[in-house]
C-alpha cells in the first residue's frame, strides 16, 4: 500500500500590522496528497478576537509534490492589546472521525494612532473639560425648512457636478486599489530565493498579483488557464513569466527568469491599471 506524503499546512497574515476595524488578509494552504479529502474552516465564526469578513478558495492545483489547495480569509478585530496571533486549522476527512490541522502561529501587530496611551492623564484632561452652556431647544420647523433647503441644493450640486464627482471616485478609488496591490506584492517578492521560505513568498507574491487583477478586470482571474489569461490581458509576455514562476514554484528550478518573470508581472500589473483608467477617460469623452 503507497504510503501517503505529510501534509504541508502553512498560515499567514498578508500584513505585518493593522489599525483596529482595518480589513485584514491571511492566506491558508495546505500542500497533500491526491487522494486525501480535506476542508478549509467556514467563516460564519469568530476565531479569537478575528470577526471574519469574507472567505476566498481558489481552485486546486496538482503536480508532482501532491495537490494544493489555498484561501484568503479577510478579518477585522477591534481588541487593542499589542498584537494578535491566529492559526486557523485545516480538516482532515479519516475513516472514523476528522482531525484538526494547525499552522504556526502569526501575529498581526496593531498600528496605534497614539503611540503611547498609557502615558495621557485621563484626570486632568476632565478637570479642564470646560462645560458649555445649555443652548435653547431648537425649533423643530426651522430644523426642517433648514433640510430641505440643504437637499435641494444639495441636488443641484450633483446635478452640476455629480459626473465630475464620481469620476473623481472611480478615480480615487483605482488609485488606492493599486498603491495597496504594490504594498502587498512587493512585501511577498522583497525576500524570494531559492530556500522554502522565498519560494512560499514567490508563491503569496503570485496569489496577490492574481486577486488584484481578478478584481481590477472583474473577471474569474483564478479560475483561467494561461491562455485565457494572456487572452484577457493582450500581453504575450505573461504566458513565459507564469511559466518560469510554476517552474520556481512546484519545480525549485529558481533562476535570474524567476526575478525577471516577478518584475514582467508587476508591469502587467500597472498596464491593466493604466487600461482601466483609460476606459473612465473615454466614458467621459462619449458623454
Amino acid at each position: 500500500m503507497m504510503q501517503e506524503k505529510p501534509i504541508q499546512i502553512y498560515g499567514s497574515f498578508i500584513e505585518d500590522s493593522a489599525k483596529i476595524g482595518q480589513p485584514v488578509h491571511y492566506v491558508l494552504k495546505v500542500l497533500h496528497s491526491k487522494n486525501q479529502e480535506l476542508f478549509f474552516p467556514g467563516n460564519n465564526k469568530r476565531f479569537g478576537h478575528f470577526e471574519p469578513i469574507k472567505k476566498e478558495y481558489f481552485s486546486t492545483q496538482t503536480s508532482e509534490k501532491g495537490s494544493l489547495d489555498s484561501a484568503i480569509y479577510t478579518f477585522k478585530f477591534f481588541d487593542v492589546s499589542d498584537f494578535q496571533t491566529l492559526s486557523l486549522p485545516i480538516y482532515l476527512i479519516n475513516k472514523s472521525d476528522c482531525t484538526q490541522i494547525y499552522p504556526k502561529v502569526d501575529t498581526l501587530f496593531l498600528k496605534r494612532l497614539l503611540p503611547h496611551p498609557e502615558l495621557i492623564d485621563v484626570d486632568k484632561m476632565i478637570t479642564n473639560v470646560e462645560i458649555p452652556l445649555i443652548e435653547p431647544k431648537t425649533n423643530i420647523k426651522n430644523v426642517f425648512i433648514g433640510g430641505i433647503e440643504i437637499l435641494l441644493f444639495s441636488g443641484i450640486i450633483y446635478w452640476v457636478f455629480g459626473a465630475n464627482i464620481s469620476r473623481t471616485y472611480r478615480y480615487y478609488k483605482l488609485w488606492r486599489k493599486n498603491i495597496e496591490f504594490r504594498r502587498a506584492f512587493q512585501r511577498q517578492s522583497r525576500s524570494i530565493s531559492q530556500d522554502p521560505k522565498g519560494i512560499q513568498r514567490l508563491e503569496n507574491a503570485t496569489l496577490v498579483w492574481k486577486i488584484y487583477i481578478e478584481k481590477l478586470t472583474k473577471t474569474p482571474f483564478s479560475t483561467f488557464t494561461t491562455t485565457e489569461m494572456v487572452d484577457n490581458l493582450k500581453d504575450k509576455r505573461l504566458a513565459k513569466a507564469l511559466k518560469a514562476i510554476d517552474s520556481a514554484i512546484y519545480g525549485g528550478n529558481f533562476s535570474e527568469k524567476t526575478m525577471e518573470s516577478v518584475n514582467i508581472m508587476v508591469e502587467i500589473a500597472n498596464a491593466a491599471y493604466q487600461t482601466e483608467r483609460r476606459k473612465i477617460n473615454l466614458e467621459r469623452k462619449k458623454k
